[in-house]
């Protein structure tokens, strides 16, 4: 039966990552060890499926994109704010969600301090 450092090596190795052996090779025991158990808790198939999905193409049919309505969050009232939160939240949930990206200015319609690069 092989042992944790045994195991660590050959799912690092079988999923290309031996980079990481030089870290483990070269930590005290109390990182060693900690580094081995973060390896063998690390689903690195699910990880290789996720990463092989960003290949995949897309379809978007641009006939079905239509423009949002604005809504300025100082116009709402406590209560509506807080059923777009809440639809928002559910949407989430759901694994559904859309992208919406706004030109110029600092991110005052999202209701932040920072510019929206930050965001």
């Amino acid at each position: 039966m092989k042992n944790k450092y045994e195991k660590a090596i050959e799912i690092l190795e079988k999923y290309k990552q031996q980079h990481v052996i030089k870290f483990i090779d070269n930590s005290d025991v109390k990182t060693k060890n900690e580094l081995i158990e973060q390896v063998l808790r690390i689903d690195f198939k699910e990880l290789e499926e996720l990463y092989q999905k960003t290949f995949e193409d897309l379809y978007v049919d641009l006939e079905e994109m239509n423009p949002i309505k604005g809504v300025n969050p100082d116009n709402l009232t406590k209560e509506e704010l807080q059923d777009f939160e809440n639809v928002g939240t559910k949407i989430i949930k759901g694994n559904k969600f859309a992208v919406c990206t706004m030109a110029g200015g600092q991110g005052t319609r999202l209701r932040a301090s920072w510019t929206k690069r930050y965001i």
